[in-house]
């Protein structure tokens, strides 16, 4: 017999005969809905809580949505406060479960879960009773089927909120009910008891005037009665009724029935007519008059016990699942690269929602990307379904669309669920789609599939962090992850917290009880041997991508998409940029994003932003396996150079625009670069371009410290460290210097080394390392001189007196920057004068000689102005500001701050880190002035700069604007 809708599996010997619970107390969906104690009504009282109750009943032991939730009590348009009325509802239920022994509802991520005895529910007892029946004898059977039906106590789902569960549910749940009625009566008729069946026959007939089903019953009772006209009569009218009304005569079994009828053939087998008794698991079996009936399959796989994480996913799965107002079918599809868990997620989903389908759930892998097998045709996919529907191989059309024309004809008006895992390609999938409203189509592909009209697409992407350690810890167990937590974080990192990846280590953990969890991330941190390791029985990472890669070479557009992922494989960023990568491949960048868009919809590079490709770190490893396969060195080495000399450009494009104070640095370098970069940016434009690819320009130059290009990587170093430095990115800048340290004594080339050390002395200063600055810088004048290069000495001498004042050594600060300014008389560099007289007034400032300071900035800013320099002088405004307000001032520092901010803004494009500064100190020197408002919202609007920089995280901004007088973040203290 078939499981029915949200059916348990549950031993037929589970409950007994009689199902009431020892303190009486049941839950009923059968008629109004509530929990009873005998005939009493316990509650709940309202009808939006009888909803809520009602669809955790129907999902009894299974999570349900919030969404799903909302939906049972407001249909299809939920009020703005239904998720906290839905939570007050659950709050009331939960009281009045408490008086339940063992009934419990609990919150389970994205809903909430109600845990019972099944006995308690009398939905699950009615299916229970009917499974007992259907495997008992015919006395038994009819027994038990009325036991069933006696549980019933009107229309079901009464007394709750809304059409939509009376709509979903009540209408299949009416249908279970009257199919037993039905069965029960053929039953009455196999035991001779045709004259009970006459008893109800009538009114039911009455009640349902075109239901075959009972005028099949009716017509075989009357003639076991000897009322032969009598049953004609009874068809007459029935074919009157739905000619009239539907315009169709009666099918073809009630036909037949007439016609033995006319021929007066002997009616003892016909039994109950057609059968509606359904065979567990899927098998065709015989209806109580011996009619062989269709089955329902249930076809899911076993679902995963060790399934965690994808709440999101779920719940937007089951909202569109679960949906009522479509036009057709509704369609799902999931879609990820190979080993992120589609197939788990949709066969979760499946068991999840196959009780709202209760015709059956059909199963195909269609081995669209398994490796070594070949993908199933539409053809042989529909034979399947047709013979798990009861079709006889012989009976099945040969041809496609005759065959997908007799699948839609078989499950219409039905709720089906169809899973179609593994899915090609559309043309794959298309044939294999139902065209009716009441089932649901769940897809998984590694292609985006997006001709299909309506079709809700989940882009899978990898687990979260915790969500992978689950995943580890389900699979090895809790003792081995609590034994060596930072290694099974390790584990979950080289995995890139892929699924298949994880499983796949974990199963090399179990059949190796030697191993521990460090001894495996180990072996998996070598990047030669990791796809090596991430292997199990017939199961291999390598093997999955494979299958993606190969399909690429079919076509010549397919094989130049090969060729850019392998390309893409042979850099560390963490993506790419389409200009970057049309750059990398040697392409125009209209070509380019073709051949990228090719690798996203087969899964081989994830689109995650406009213009903006990424590789997971497990498919950039076998990128890199193809590219050292298939590409020769020499092609490698020029597709790296494009890139750098793409970045290296773009940078000094930007560094051109944006800080014309520093143009030395635009010289070194190679001079001659084989890409433009991207030519023309605006200057916020610049400012997005510099965030986004630092990682990956820190990614390149670490790659190539020690190759052919070191020399690029010097001068990309060289200019990027200075539009890191105006966007306050400190730890970059330092990490990028300590790079091309090691790029330029690969090249032992003096004037690289010189300013190599210059700009790692420059950053060390900035993460709070001041001696081992001021030991750079000096190696960087040591260097400088040995080149006969003195134009960077007064600079180097001001680094170092800097340093000095970081390190709180004022008299050595000033004593330097003296030094520089001496020096930097003679030079007549401009711009540099005026650096060397800020660091002097700043030095003055630490020292508390707030006169000298003043004096020194004031030169500053008479430098600046008669050079015409601009772009600084906002800035040395705002030093003379502060230096004002050291000396007592306020009044006059919050003249010269808001002076300084206009200056900054009348400047153009200048680091938004240089704003925040002034307006700090302007909020400072407003609390000095007692304008304590005027200086919150001077310091709210410095916080949200800096947050907007990454300078701070929300939790330290929302302790800045909670203070009273908020301590200076580190990213201004470093300003000064």
């Amino acid at each position: 017999m078939g499981r029915t809708a949200g059916e348990d599996t549950t031993a037929p010997d589970s409950l007994p005969p009689k199902t009431y619970q020892p303190d009486g107390t049941e839950f009923r969906l059968l008629g109004p809905v509530g929990i009873w104690a005998g005939e009493r009504f316990l509650g709940p009282a309202t009808p939006q809580q009888r909803s809520v109750l009602a669809i955790l009943l129907l999902h009894a032991g299974r999570t349900v949505p919030l969404e799903r939730l909302m939906k049972a009590v407001w249909d299809q348009d939920p009020p703005a406060s239904a998720r906290n009325a839905v939570q007050g509802y659950v709050s009331k239920l939960r009281r009045l479960l408490a008086r339940v022994p063992g009934a419990e509802l609990s919150t389970s991520p994205p809903g909430y879960r109600l845990a019972l005895d099944p006995a308690r529910v009398d939905l699950l007892r009615f299916r229970e009773l009917v499974a007992r029946a259907h495997a008992s004898d015919h006395a038994r059977a009819c027994d038990l089927l009325r036991q069933a039906l006696d549980l019933w106590h009107g229309p079901p789902l009464a007394d709750v909120a809304g059409d939509w569960l009376r709509d979903t549910f009540g209408v299949t749940l009416e249908e279970e009910r009257l199919s037993t009625v039905e069965e029960r009566l053929a039953i009455c008729l196999r035991l001779g008891r045709h004259r009970e069946a006459l008893v109800e026959l009538p009114a039911l007939v009455s009640e349902h005037p075109l239901r075959e089903r009972l005028v099949h019953l009716t017509m075989v009772a009357l003639h076991r009665d000897g009322r032969r006209a009598a049953a004609l009569t009874a068809y007459h009218d029935l074919r009157g009724r739905l000619v009239e009304e539907l315009g169709i005569d009666p099918g073809s079994e009630l036909q037949q029935l007439y016609q033995r009828l006319l021929e007066e053939d002997d009616l003892a087998e016909a039994g109950g007519g057609p059968a509606t008794v359904l065979h567990h698991g899927g098998r065709s079996a015989e209806g109580p008059g011996g009619v062989p009936v269709p089955p329902v399959p249930a076809e899911l796989p076993a679902d995963l016990v060790s399934f965690t994480g994808r709440g999101a996913e779920l719940a937007r799965a089951y909202e569109t699942l679960s949906a009522t107002e479509s036009g057709g079918p509704r369609i799902c599809q999931i879609t990820g690269l190979g080993g992120v868990g589609k197939s788990s997620l949709a066969i979760h989903i499946a068991h999840a929602v196959a009780g709202d389908f209760p015709d059956g759930q059909l199963y195909i892998n269609l081995h669209g990307d398994t490796p070594h097998t070949r993908s199933v045709q539409p053809a042989e996919a529909i034979r399947r379904f047709l013979r798990s529907l009861g079709v006889a191989e012989a009976a099945i059309p040969a041809d496609l669309e005759e065959a997908a024309g007799r699948f839609r004809s078989l499950i219409h008006g039905k709720r089906m669920l169809i899973i179609l895992d593994n899915a090609r390609d559309a043309a794959q999938v298309r044939p294999l789609l139902p065209g009716s409203l009441g089932c649901a189509v769940l897809i998984t592909s590694r292609r985006r599939l997006t001709s299909f009209e309506g079709a809700v697409q989940i882009s899978l992407d990898v687990l979260a962090d915790g969500e992978a350690l689950d995943l580890l810890r389900a699979a090895i167990g809790e003792k081995a992850i609590a034994a060596e937590p930072a290694a099974a974080a390790e584990v979950v990192r080289l995995c890139g917290s892929l699924p298949l990846a994880l499983c796949l280590a974990a199963a090399r953990l179990r059949a190796r009880p030697a191993w521990s969890l460090a001894s495996l991330a180990k072996r998996l941190a070598n990047t030669r041997r990791r796809l090596d390791e991430l292997r199990a029985d017939d199961r291999a990472l390598r093997a999955s991508f494979q299958t993606s890669y190969q399909d690429l070479l079919a076509d010549p557009q397919g094989r130049a998409a090969a060729r850019m992922f392998r390309l893409l494989g042979m850099f560390d960023g963490p993506d790419l940029s389409l200009s970057a990568a049309a750059a990398l491949a040697d392409l125009p960048e209209e070509r380019a994003q073709d051949l990228l868009d090719h690798l996203a919809d087969g899964q081989l590079a994830d689109n995650y932003l406009p213009d903006r490709y990424r590789l997971h770190d497990l498919l950039r490893l076998f990128a890199r396996e193809r590219a050292e396969e298939e590409d020769s060195l020499r092609e490698r080495q020029r597709a790296f150079r494009r890139v750098l000399h793409h970045f290296l450009a773009t940078v000094r494009t930007i560094t051109h625009t944006l800080n014309r104070g520093s143009t030395w640095r635009l010289e070194v370098g190679p001079a001659d670069l084989v890409q433009p970069g991207v030519i023309s940016l605006r200057s916020q434009d610049a400012k997005a371009w510099i965030d986004s690819e630092a990682d990956n320009i820190l990614a390149a130059v670490d790659q190539a410290t020690r190759t052919p290009v070191a020399g690029e990587v010097v001068g990309l170093a060289t200019s990027f460290a200075v539009l890191l430095h105006e966007r306050g990115h400190y730890l970059k800048q330092f990490h990028l210097a300590e790079l091309a340290l090691v790029a330029a004594e690969h090249m032992s080339d003096p004037f690289y080394l010189a300013v190599a050390h210059g700009d790692l002395g420059w950053a060390h200063i900035y993460v709070e390392h001041p001696d081992d600055a001021i030991r750079h810088l000096h190696e960087s004048r040591t260097a400088f001189r040995r080149t006969g290069n003195t134009s960077r000495e007064a600079a180097l001498l001001d680094y170092i007196g800097v340093a000095h004042r970081s390190a709180g050594r004022y008299d050595e600060a000033i004593t330097h920057h003296l030094r520089a300014l001496a020096l930097v008389g003679e030079a007549g560099n401009r711009l540099t004068h005026g650096a060397v007289l800020t660091h002097l007034g700043l030095a003055y400032q630490r020292a508390g000689r707030f006169a000298e300071a003043v004096a020194a900035h004031t030169d500053t800013i008479a430098i600046l102005r008669k050079a015409g320099i601009s772009a600084y002088l906002g800035l040395a405004v705002g030093h003379l500001a502060e230096a004002h307000r050291l000396a007592g001032d306020p009044g006059l520092a919050v003249a010269y701050y808001q002076q300084a901010l206009d200056l900054h803004r009348e400047a153009g494009p200048i680091g938004e880190l240089r704003e925040a500064d002034i307006l700090w100190g302007l909020g400072r020197a407003l609390h000095d002035a007692d304008r304590t408002p005027d200086a919150h919202r001077s310091w709210r609007r410095s916080i949200g700069i800096m947050q907007g920089l990454n300078l701070i995280s929300a939790e330290e901004r929302h302790a800045l604007e909670n203070s009273e007088v908020p301590e200076t973040p580190q990213a201004i203290q470093r300003q000064h």
